[in-house]
C-alpha cells in the first residue's frame, strides 16, 4: 500500500466532532424527555430492552439516591461530559482519551431512553471508536494512514452492498412504494408530495436509481475513473434524503463516512479552484492599500 496523507482523517475527526457537538446542542433543550429516568422511555423500561450488562444511564440512580441529587442533573452532567469530549477531539487535544470519554457515553445515551428510529446515533457510535483506533490526529504520510483509510473504505462497500440487497429482496423498491411510503410519511414529509400519484413511475425511477447507486456501490466507487460521479451520487443521495425527509444528521454523517474514504481528493480539488482564487485576490487587496498607506505616509 502507497503511504497517504493524513488529510481524509484528519478531516474525519473534525467533521464527526463538529456534527457530535451540532447535535447535541440541537437536543439540549430536551435532554430529561429523550434521556431523563422519566423519558419518552423510562430507565425501568429501557432496562428491559437492554442487557443489563450494557453501559445504560439507569446505573445512575444507585448514585443519584446515595448523594440526593435528582437522577435528571446526573444525566445533564453526563451531557456536559459528552460535549467536553468532543471539544477535545475537534481541537486534537488529548484525542485518544476524548474519544474514548466521548464514545463510551454516548454509548449509555444511545442504550438508553429515546431509542433512535433511523441510525445517525450507530454510525456516530462507529465514527467515534474509529477515531480511538486511527491515527486521526494529523501525524505525517504514512502507511498507518493508508490502512485506516482501507478499513473506511471497505466498511462502507459493505454498508451499502449489503443494504442495496436487503432493499432489493423487496417489492417495495421496485414498484415505488417505498418511496410513496416514505414521502407520505408525516415523521418525514417535508413536503406535499401527493402530485406523485399522477407519476408512479417518477416513484419507479427513484426507486431503481437507490437501488443502483448502493448496490453498484463497490464497483464504481473503486473503478478511479467513475469515483468522482459515483462519490458525487452518494452524496446527492443523501443531500436528497435531508431535503425531502428531514434526516439531516444522517446524511451528514455519512456524506463524511464518504468524503474521508472517498471522496478527500475531490474536495480538495474543489477548494483549490474555487476558495484559494479568492484567498489570493484577498490578500492581493491588503497588499494593495498597504503599499498604498505607505506611500501617502511617505507624502
Amino acid at each position: 500500500m502507497k503511504p497517504t496523507s493524513s488529510g481524509p482523517l484528519v478531516f474525519f475527526r473534525i467533521a464527526v466532532a463538529s456534527l457530535g457537538l451540532i447535535q447535541g446542542l440541537w437536543l439540549a433543550g430536551n435532554i430529561s424527555l429523550l434521556y431523563g429516568a422519566d423519558g419518552l422511555v423510562p430507565w425501568s423500561l429501557s432496562k428491559e430492552i437492554v442487557s443489563p450488562y450494557m453501559p445504560q444511564l439507569s446505573w445512575l440512580q444507585p448514585l443519584a439516591t446515595a448523594t440526593g441529587t435528582g437522577p435528571d442533573t446526573w444525566v445533564y452532567m453526563l451531557m456536559g461530559v459528552y460535549m467536553l469530549g468532543l471539544l477535545g477531539l475537534l481541537f486534537g487535544k488529548y484525542t485518544r482519551v476524548c474519544a474514548i470519554v466521548a464514545w463510551a457515553l454516548q454509548f449509555m445515551f444511545i442504550n438508553t431512553g429515546f431509542m433512535a428510529a433511523y441510525g445517525v446515533e450507530t454510525f456516530m457510535h462507529i465514527a467515534l471508536f474509529y477515531c480511538i483506533i486511527m491515527p486521526v490526529t494529523g501525524i505525517k504520510t504514512n502507511d498507518w494512514n493508508t490502512l485506516a483509510i482501507r478499513v473506511l473504505q471497505l466498511h462502507l462497500c459493505l454498508v451499502y452492498f449489503a443494504s442495496g440487497v436487503e432493499k432489493a429482496m423487496g417489492a417495495q423498491w421496485w414498484n415505488g412504494e417505498a418511496i410513496w411510503q416514505t414521502l407520505m410519511q408525516g415523521q418525514f414529509a417535508r413536503f406535499d408530495m401527493h402530485w406523485m400519484a399522477e407519476y408512479p413511475l417518477l416513484a419507479k425511477c427513484i426507486g431503481w436509481s437507490t437501488l443502483i447507486i448502493e448496490i453498484g456501490y463497490p464497483l464504481y466507487i473503486w473503478w478511479p475513473r467513475s469515483r468522482p460521479y459515483g462519490y458525487l451520487a452518494v452524496v446527492l443521495l443523501h443531500v436528497s434524503i435531508a431535503i425531502f425527509m428531514g434526516l439531516q444528521l444522517f446524511a451528514a454523517i455519512m456524506i463524511i463516512f464518504n468524503t474521508a474514504a472517498f471522496g478527500w481528493p475531490y474536495v480538495r480539488h474543489a477548494y483549490v479552484v474555487l476558495v484559494s482564487p479568492l484567498r489570493e485576490k484577498r490578500r492581493l487587496r491588503r497588499a494593495g492599500a498597504i503599499a498604498t498607506q505607505a506611500f501617502w505616509n511617505m507624502e
